[in-house]
């Protein structure tokens, strides 16, 4: 039960502040909220009076901190509230919410619809139904497909396969995709289906999809990407409420073909199950649908099961392809590497535009906006190779960013840096680094510092790009916001910045960065530098322990507590109040579980710590805590690794380096993860000495 609804009425704008602020761990900024919402800072403090009012009607409150605004109350409270909203009957709709519902009724009815019955449930005049639906038509590339017709109403007059793929789109409008990702490891994503999507499918059952749809991934011969996997659970969820509801395909040409794979045995068994019908009274086209989009979602090496004509004939595209390229930048883009990259790509892509199949790119804006010139070539190059079937933009992005990374890397003058900001400078940046340079090989100089280092690090030097590992606010400089594991998105979001810069951005002069004969200051740094290094590793060798706690009920924050405490034996004046709110701060900002391992580091600088800190304390029942991925992870051994804050650069790049064995080598993972008391000690303090000779 959520609690007893209270009756509300609330403006579209403020609905989408609390719906923001409510998906938002952190607090949000004020001019953040206006540049979303297209208005002044002045109307969203307006909206507040509003959202105050309201908040004050379930017991909660609207927080300030300078800037930045949030919702403060009881778990309970704010549960109770967040499903009250998403329940709500909406008074007033934003312009994108009123053409979403119109063409919902469009897809669901098989009849004509009056302007005037959409204007009243919508509250809206006839003129602005009207108005949206052109807007509906221009969007959705539907303007011969939309009828109008005096006295008779609307219609939409497309087959069953559109219908499908229009509903999938909007499902992944109304649920941006990193949402339902959120959402999906907290395991919330049924209910959020349910209080959320009913008005697209009658009886969704996304987590019911999901836990048989598991079963056949496991019984397939290959594995799949997640966003493959995602797509496909929609497309099957879509599957199940059409046939439900009564509207089924044809049967396809190619439906002897299909017989014969292994995946439609395993669809029959999928969609029985999930229709609680027999299997021999499951529509065969639906399970040749199903079949063709679970087919295309395959995630292939270069040894896959495509046929030998499948290959040739994405080696011939891919060639053809990187010669058009190649004439139109007037650059040799003929490499192995290239070519074997766009094969393996082309070829699953091949396979989705000969069945139809449509994929979602959540980079392409970014893309066309960053990288235009490159996105009309290889769109011309590509439409004037393969003429069979139209391609849609989404595949167009991803080609180029193939291209992007060729070029990058063609342009051997270019030594890009980068300017990596974490929290503290020691930990998640360190993890940030090792990551950058085996996705980026040309981010040759790459520095990382804190929070506090930000705006004087920039004012003495300039930087290619800026990654960051927490939101900055308003600033007048470019950033990315990443997490600390940097994934496959991000990492396409730097390229796409990177190749936007042009090759002359950021070129060094090699020659001014080689060797010299030091001078007499240079060498007293140098020395200095070193010393300071030998005095970091000594403290953290000192302060080495690894500690196994054997409570068994721990939280995060009572976690933190414990391994703050048992500090007092080497700093007996230690602030332990302090400390416990300089790490706590850090979960605002990102979590703590390194993903992939069953590892946590907490980490800080902070001007209650004197000598640099490195503590291990494995546990003896797994935890559930925040991860950096935003996800909750289980972990057996907590990281404690804590600096000065006036630690100088050596020193701070010591304490990084730890960090970086906690991902780097599988086999020191498995060693810390292991909890042998021995055999850790030995390994790190051999490590830390290894640091004085490098």
């Amino acid at each position: 039960m959520k609690g007893t609804v209270i009756p509300m009425y609330v403006t579209a704008r403020s609905r989408l502040i609390l719906e923001k602020m409510l998906m938002t761990k952190h607090l949000v900024l004020l001019s953040d909220l206006a540049s979303d919402f297209e208005v002044s800072e002045r109307t969203i403090r307006r909206d507040f009076k509003e959202i105050k009012a309201l908040l004050k009607s379930f017991d909660l409150g609207l927080e300030k901190a300078g800037a930045y605004y949030g919702i403060h109350g009881s778990e309970d409270k704010l549960a109770a509230f967040k499903w009250q909203l998403l329940d709500l009957t909406y008074n007033e709709y934003t312009p994108d919410e009123r053409q979403h519902y119109i063409l919902k009724e469009l897809l669901k009815s098989d009849d004509s619809l009056k302007l005037i019955a959409l204007a009243n449930d919508l509250n809206v005049t006839v003129a602005t139904v009207s108005n949206d639906l052109s807007k509906i038509e221009e969007d959705y590339l539907l303007t011969e497909q939309i009828t109008r017709k005096p006295g008779l109403g609307i219609s939409l007059n497309v087959d069953e396969k559109v219908k499908r793929r229009l509903m999938s789109q909007l499902f992944w409008e109304k649920i941006p995709r990193n949402q339902f990702i959120q959402l999906y490891n907290q395991k919330d994503v049924d209910e959020l289906s349910e209080e959320r999507l009913s008005y697209l499918f009658e009886q969704i059952g996304i987590e019911t999809i999901e836990d048989s749809l598991e079963d056949i991934r496991q019984a397939l011969s290959y594995d799949m990407s997640d966003d493959a996997y995602f797509n496909l659970v929609i497309h099957i969820t879509i599957t199940v409420d059409r046939i439900r509801s009564g509207q089924t395909l044809a049967l396809p040409e190619d439906i002897a073909d299909l017989r014969e794979h292994e995946e439609f045995a395993l669809t029959r068994g999928l969609l029985a199950s999930l229709l609680s019908l027999p299997p021999l009274e499951v529509p065969e086209s639906e399970i040749a649908f199903v079949t063709t989009h679970l087919r295309g979602a395959k995630h292939l090496t270069d040894s896959g099961t495509f046929s030998e004509n499948e290959q040739i004939q994405a080696v011939t595209l891919a060639s053809q392809l990187i010669n058009y390229v190649s004439e139109q930048t007037d650059r040799d883009l003929n490499s192995e590497m290239l070519l074997k990259g766009l094969t393996a790509h082309l070829r699953p892509t091949l396979r989705r535009l000969t069945n139809q199949l449509s994929i979602n790119n959540p980079l392409l804006g970014s893309i066309q906006r960053d990288y235009p010139k490159l996105f009309k070539i290889v769109r011309a190059g590509f439409d004037s190779i393969y003429r069979d079937i139209p391609v849609p933009d989404e595949e167009i992005g991803y080609l180029v960013l193939h291209f992007g990374a060729a070029i990058l890397q063609d342009d051997q003058q270019v030594q890009l840096s980068a300017l990596v900001v974490c929290a503290s400078g020691i930990g998640t940046s360190k993890m940030l680094v090792t990551r950058l340079r085996k996705a980026i090989p040309q981010l040759k100089q790459l520095k990382t510092i804190s929070l506090f280092e930000l705006e004087r690090t920039l004012e003495q030097q300039p930087f290619d790009v800026i990654v960051s590992t927490i939101d900055l606010g308003e600033v007048p400089y470019r950033y990315i916001h990443v997490s600390p594991i940097l994934t496959e998105r991000e990492i396409s979001q730097i390229e796409v910045y990177l190749q936007s810069k042009g090759s002359t951005y950021g070129r060094k002069n090699r020659q001014e960065n080689q060797q010299t004969n030091l001078s007499k200051r240079e060498a007293v740094h140098l020395l200095e530098t070193k010393h300071s290094a030998i005095e970091t590793v000594i403290s953290l060798i000192d302060s080495f322990e690894v500690i196994p706690i054997t409570e068994t009920k721990l939280s995060p924050n009572s976690i933190i507590r414990a391994m703050c405490t048992n500090l007092l034996s080497h700093q007996p004046a230690l602030d332990i109040e302090a400390l416990v709110k300089a790490l706590t701060i850090r979960e605002e900002w990102s979590g703590f579980g390194i993903t992939n391992t069953k590892i946590a580091l907490f980490h800080a600088r902070t001007a209650e710590i004197k000598a640099p800190v490195f503590q291990l304390f494995p546990l003896k029942n797994e935890v559930q805590i925040p991860g950096m991925d935003g996800s909750q992870v289980m972990v057996n051994t907590l990281v404690l690794l804590l600096a000065p804050e006036k630690l100088d650069s050596r020193g701070l790049e010591v304490m990084s380096q730890i960090s970086s064995l906690l991902i780097e080598d599988p086999e020191t993972i498995a060693l810390i993860q292991s909890g042998k008391i021995s055999e850790i000690s030995d390994f790190v303090i051999q490590r830390l000495v290894s640091f004085i000779d490098n």
